[in-house]
């Protein structure tokens, strides 16, 4: 047998030789083309050739078999136990990390803004092993970047690379770094110290830099700080708020143990202290004073009081907003709205939720610029390339302000924060758009398809389901002769036809890739298609195929409900197990069990059937141990955790070998019961036989009932 430990002296992997593996380790054997590798890492395909010879050196030392087919892809041949050691073995791999252009400009970034003193030229190069030209190209982009901040990056021979400018800037561009690259969570979490298992790699230079320099117990201060500052100001504080005074709060305090502190305009100092949260800010102030033992100049109390002004919620009716109180936010947001609407021809002025909160968003951001506060926001190229015309209206419409600020500009930044409501908005409004016929798959096309084409029917009126089958049935002319617009996976397809991959339960990712597709689709095809209209009098004939086929579903629909089963697991701890339950459940004899078990890992290997929303294994497959389809439920007494999910328990759902479609759709009508019906999960986890099967019997009916009047209306 062919050991699992690494050889020693052996190829050491990178992480993205590691990623590139991994790819391949989901699809095998089938292969992956370049294309579709270089898509999923966002590197070029050179690049990913460039890895080849590492990867496959590597897989040639520990014995292991890889492929690489021009035209075709690459693959990995190996059995399933073969795959299990691979995956194994990768996982106790030492990694050596590698950066993408975009990553190793944030490291570089991240170390100039805390370096006290010049860094040499040398020390970056040798620690991201890059030469002295690609360097200089990434410090070009840095300091473009720390220009929007009023500092100065130098580079002076023989002395290094180091930064200039003011503490105020330094502070704003520190903070606008976090959250450019970090999400709110995660960043909350890093904050207060909550490191887990991250590896260094997952951890950024910049962001081991800027939380290891902030201490968790400030954090944990300021936060108790927020909550007395919501009530002295009878505010609420947004979630984005909220993260920005945390983090700009506990810098803050951190810069001064230092020694490092704000300077400020005294005109600008003497605005903000005639603003209502200037008293909040002094208390605040002589907390942290008494707290840490500082002292707390004003200027640090103005930098406060900016900051409470940029990010709380201001209640309706609230008096005394100084020099903005001029200003109804109510009127500049409906200036906006109503240039919006005009130029999109789209009711914006009925969405009263958007408004309202567009409302709130507006009110933090008109003091904000006010005060030249600026925030970054990730989604800037998003919104600019997938909405361009909702992005040129809103950035049309935020002029209307302007001239109120005396400001010069609107960042693009600000501009797509108020652009994403209108998309959202957007998306509910555009009811008149083309439906797009889709075909939804899956390995078996039993199982996930049935359960994501239920989800996609409840989240999209937009799209219609003409058929649900298995990747392996796919036929491309088929597809064509069908008018299929779009095909929908489970799993990652090869196919040379608009397919895109989502969860069988769609996560948010998913509805935002599928809305985007959809809206291209709708772009690209041709305005008018013929429709061939069948004439009234063309009634049609029942044809003994039809009469044969509703005899078939008849037959498996009383044949699944009589063998319904739900069967209780105790002691049960791994998911090996699991599925040797499952195979003798229906198993009459232990040749039968092993097939059934057999048919189930296979099926297992394209894709894992784990459900970790609805903590289930939807475990299926067609299989020549039975002659009619199954349906049964495996409860666990106790849950068993898949990568930290827990998992409740498992449907088992079986299809004759020799069955045909007719047994595909009877069996298939489980999996759309579990997506459309939360109380058939329910009942199962409950092990309610009865209630469950009633469930079942009523769905299958119904099932029934629409496949005899499709007849009827000629669609079968």
């Amino acid at each position: 047998m062919r050991k699992v430990e690494r050889k020693n002296g052996g190829a050491q992997l990178t992480s993205r030789q590691l990623s590139i593996i991994q790819i391949l380790l989901q699809s095998a054997p089938e292969p992956v083309t370049l294309a579709a590798i270089s898509k999923e890492l966002e590197f070029s395909s050179r690049t990913i050739l460039r890895e080849l010879d590492a990867i496959e050196k590597w897989f040639r030392e520990n014995d292991f078999s890889f492929l690489r087919k021009p035209g075709v892809g690459l693959s990995i041949p190996e059995s399933t136990e073969g795959l299990r050691r691979i995956q194994k073995l990768i996982g106790a791999e030492p990694v050596r990390a590698t950066y993408s252009r975009k990553e190793r400009r944030r490291q570089l970034l991240g170390e100039l803004l805390y370096a006290r003193e010049p860094i040499k030229s040398y020390v970056f190069s040798s620690r991201f092993h890059i030469s002295e030209g690609t360097l200089s190209s990434d410090l070009d982009e840095v300091e473009k970047w720390l220009d929007t901040y009023h500092i100065r990056l130098i580079r002076r021979p023989g002395v290094g690379i180091f930064l200039e400018g003011s503490e105020n800037d330094y502070r704003q561009a520190i903070a606008n770094a976090a959250f450019e690259y970090t999400d709110e969570g995660e960043l909350l979490r890093l904050l207060r110290g909550r490191k887990g298992t991250e590896s260094a790699e997952s951890q950024p230079i910049f962001g081991e830099r800027l939380f290891g320099y902030i201490d968790p117990q400030i954090v944990s201060f300021v936060e108790k700080i927020m909550v007395s500052s919501e009530k002295e100001l009878g505010i609420q504080y947004t979630d984005s708020g909220y993260m920005a005074l945390v983090v700009h709060l506990s810098l803050a305090i951190r810069r001064l143990m230092s020694g490092e502190v704000i300077e400020m305009d005294e005109d600008n100092l003497e605005e903000l202290l005639k603003m209502p949260e200037f008293a909040t800010a002094t208390q605040i102030a002589r907390q942290i004073s008494q707290h840490f033992r500082l002292e707390i100049p004003r200027e640090e109390i103005g930098f406060i009081t900016m900051h409470l002004a940029t990010a709380r919620v201001w209640p309706k009716g609230r008096p005394g907003r100084g020099q903005l109180q001029s200003i109804n936010t109510s009127q500049v947001v409906m200036a906006i709205v109503n240039t919006v609407e005009t130029e999109l021809n789209l009711p914006f002025h009925t969405c009263g939720r958007m408004i309202e909160e567009l409302i709130s968003h507006m009110d933090s951001m008109i003091s904000r610029l006010s005060m030249n506060i600026h925030l970054e926001n990730t989604q800037v190229e998003n919104i600019q390339t997938n909405y361009p015309d909702i992005y040129a209206a809103v950035e049309r419409g935020c002029s209307v302000f302007k001239d109120l600020l005396r400001i010069k500009d609107v960042s693009p930044s600000e501009i797509t924060f108020v652009a994403m409501h209108f998309v959202a908005a957007a998306e509910t409004l555009r009811v008149e758009q083309k439906r797009v016929t889709v075909a939804v798959v899956c390995p078996s096309g039993m199982g996930a398809s049935r359960m994501l084409a239920a989800n996609l029917m409840r989240t999209f009126h937009n799209l219609e389901i003409r058929q649900i089958m298995s990747a392996f049935s796919l036929d491309q002319e088929s597809l064509k002769d069908s008018g299929v617009d779009l095909v929908i996976s489970t799993v990652p397809l090869q196919l040379d036809y608009p397919c895109i991959c989502v969860n069988p339960i769609p996560q948010a990712q998913d509805i935002l890739l599928i809305t985007q597709t959809v809206e291209r689709i709708n772009e690209n095809r041709a305005k008018n298609v013929p429709v061939q209209k069948r004439t009234s009098d063309s009634v049609p004939m029942v044809t003994l195929a039809q009469i044969s086929r509703m005899n078939t579903i008849g037959r498996e629909i009383l044949e699944v409900l009589q063998h319904f089963s739900i069967r209780t697991l105790s002691g049960v701890q791994h998911k090996e197990e699991l599925l040797g339950e499952a195979a003798g459940l229906f198993a009459d004899s232990i040749l039968t069990r092993r097939i059934i078990s057999n048919d189930l890992a296979r099926r297992e290997t394209y894709a894992s059937t784990f459900l970790p929303e609805m903590k289930l294994h939807l475990l299926h497959c067609k299989t020549a141990a039975i002659e009619h389809c199954r349906f049964g439920y495996l409860k666990l007494e106790k849950p068993i955790y898949t990568d930290g999910n827990p998992l409740l328990g498992a449907v088992i759902l079986l299809a004759p070998m020799s069955g045909g479609e007719e047994h595909i759709a009877v069996i298939s009508q489980f999996s759309m019961l579990l997506a459309e019906n939360d109380s058939f999960l329910q009942a199962l986890r409950a092990g309610d036989l009865i209630g469950a099967k009633a469930l079942a019997e009523q769905a299958l009916v119904r099932f029934y009932q629409s496949e005899t009047t499709r007849i009827g209306d000629g669609k079968l």
